[in-house]
């Protein structure tokens, strides 16, 4: 399978040797999900991250047998719970694939080995968690002060690939909706 996915998205943030890049894609490999197989179980330990080549991954949490949707990650980004990949605790949602699924896993163990190794590998994390925390405080600000329309309008600015590819049902718990009130907002749209 071919690595240059991620050697493209890692070199838009730090530069790695060729010499550095050989000995860092070692420790990842290429795992396939078939749809609707779960990457990571709620209240199982995380024990990789997955880079995504192909396929998208949804992720929500079982709240008493109703499923509220967290987030979705898509091609070029990393999935998994990164609370439990880091602490070794129970994650508390659930990553499933929503189309056959490609990524490229990687443990803490070899992560940690990486970053201790390659000051590459260290700045890129720092930058990583440093976009993973403000994307997180978006969209809480999105939930607490914007209006449902607002919250879709947003949606389609800052994701407009997942309008027609993720179902209307998961896009609505996303945003905190009720599918019929998202259908709503989008006949205006």
């Amino acid at each position: 399978m071919d690595e240059t996915l991620l050697r493209k998205v890692i070199s838009t943030q730090v530069m790695l040797s060729d010499e550095e890049w050989e000995a860092s894609i070692e420790f990842f490999r290429f795992k396939r999900f078939r749809k609707k197989e779960l990457f990571l179980r709620q209240g199982e330990v995380c024990k990789y991250l997955g880079f995504i080549h192909e396929g998208y991954t949804r992720l929500f949490y079982n709240v008493d047998g109703i499923e509220v949707t967290k987030d979705f990650n898509t091609e070029g980004y990393f999935c998994g719970s990164y609370a439990s990949y880091s602490t070794g605790k129970p994650a508390n949602f659930n990553v499933l694939a929503m189309e056959p699924l490609t990524v490229q896993v990687i443990s803490h163990h070899d992560l940690m080995y990486l970053v201790e190794k390659y000051s590459a590998w260290q700045k890129f994390l720092r930058i990583a968690m440093e976009q993973m925390f403000i994307r997180k405080e978006n969209r809480e600000a999105m939930f607490l002060l914007s209006t449902p329309e607002e919250r879709y309008l947003n949606l389609m600015q800052e994701h407009p690939g997942w309008i027609n590819r993720i179902p209307l049902k998961y896009l609505a718990s996303y945003l905190g909706l009720v599918p019929e009130t998202l259908s709503r907002i989008r006949k205006r749209y």
